[in-house]
């Protein structure tokens, strides 16, 4: 493949957005200029109005722009980047470009598996076609890596003479690197790893013998949600893919819940089964102290069966009339009693709090607003006797008389 051409200009065009990205800076259209020779009214002020640079910058304003992450592409990268104005376009003339586009296709077939209704081999199809789309997607990174260099995923092995040449696949075409291999090939974040791991152990758990017990589903079913969240997020990340007008998404077909699992035990699956469970459980456990990572090994798909309410527009006076639960309504907002909340809260949180003259002052003048606190009927069908209640957010209008602790 022949190397793009650049040029002086836009060398100092790349060099000027990586400080700016490496700043998280803003800058303007005369930044542009003096920093990279570009004239402003013939080049820069013509490419920003034609939208010809929107695959580096973004823009925030009429004169105001950010840069896109460019600091990991090479100088002929970044003048393709440059020189192309869509990023479809982009990708078809690069093999890391093709290698994306088929990468998506794979993630794409994999979910239209998954979410047919009655597929017998779905969990099992859904994991090799994932890893398939993440074996090509990591290709492709190394590739960009490489300068689009197709070498540089090729198994290599030692000639007779000590000379390192492509190892031949069975047809003599040169072989490629794994996913294995491609994984050592590329920085990943740990966690990231750790998940492909637990995705590809699933894929060759699939393809060698099988999964077919319930509880190995619902972990598919886990995985797979996590993978393709994390796929969105590297696809972005590495090659600025808009994966937005996909449905990205796994339908819960099984609806497995708790009780249906309790007459199954780990103890009692199939070792295949055991191990598979066991090694991605461990998987979890080493970064379950890590707080909320950006990327999941499993994500559990909680599924709650609720009445569904009439949503009406308040102010239409063509909507239907809608009754609400007004003693519902009430004490989901007043909380709170005077004697066995309020009081014991405030004496807590203040070191010069008491009941006197003062606090009674300022209850009885928030008490005024029911944002604050109002009175319920002890009978509601009954004027008298009442109660009055609280809302917690009382407190921040006492903050603003006392002092915390």
């Amino acid at each position: 493949m022949a190397k793009q051409r650049h040029n002086a200009k836009q060398d100092a065009f790349h060099a000027f957005l990586i400080r700016m990205e490496q700043s998280d800076s803003f800058f303007n259209m005369e930044d542009i200029a003096a920093n990279t020779g570009y004239p402003l009214q013939g080049t820069v002020k013509a490419k920003i109005s034609r939208n010809e640079w929107k695959n580096v910058i973004t823009k925030h304003g009429p004169n105001r722009f950010k840069a896109k992450k460019v600091s990991d592409l090479s100088r002929d990268q970044f003048a393709q980047r440059l020189s192309v104005k869509d990023m479809h376009e982009q990708r078809a003339v690069t093999l890391s470009g093709r290698l994306v586009d088929k990468s998506i296709q794979a993630a794409l077939s994999a979910i239209e598996v998954y979410n047919k209704p009655d597929f017998k081999y779905r969990e099992e199809t859904f994991s090799i076609l994932m890893v398939n789309a993440w074996e090509l997607l990591l290709k492709a990174k190394v590739v960009a890596d490489s300068g689009e260099r197709m070498e540089s995923l090729y198994q290599m092995q030692k000639d007779v003479t000590g000379k390192l040449i492509p190892k031949p696949s069975r047809s003599g075409s040169p072989s490629t690197i794994s996913i294995g291999e491609a994984l050592l090939k590329v920085t990943l974040d740990a966690v990231l790893k750790d998940h492909l791991l637990a995705l590809t152990e699933i894929r060759d758990s699939a393809i060698h013998l099988m999964n077919d017990s319930p509880m190995v589903k619902v972990k598919v079913q886990e995985v797979g949600t996590a993978t393709l969240r994390n796929y969105l997020e590297v696809a972005k990340d590495w090659f600025q893919a808009d994966l937005s007008r996909y449905n990205f998404y796994l339908m819960p077909m099984s609806f497995f819940h708790p009780h249906e699992l309790q007459s199954y035990s780990i103890n009692a699956e199939p070792e295949q089964h055991r191990n598979l469970l066991l090694y991605i459980a461990s998987l979890e456990e080493r970064h379950a102290s890590e707080g909320e990572p950006r990327f999941a090994i499993g994500l559990e798909l909680k599924t709650d069966f609720v009445k569904s309410k009439l949503r009406f527009a308040p102010d239409d006076p063509n909507a239907l009339a809608v009754r609400v639960d007004a003693e519902e309504m009430f004490q989901k907002k007043y909380t709170w009693s005077y004697q066995d909340h309020l009081v014991p809260h405030l004496k807590k949180r203040y070191s010069d709090f008491k009941v006197d003259k003062k606090f009674l002052t300022l209850r009885k003048l928030f008490e005024a607003d029911e944002a604050y606190s109002k009175e319920r009927r002890l009978d509601w069908n009954k004027p008298k006797p009442t109660k009055r209640y609280y809302s917690p957010n009382i407190v921040k209008e006492f903050d603003k008389h006392y002092t915390k602790r």
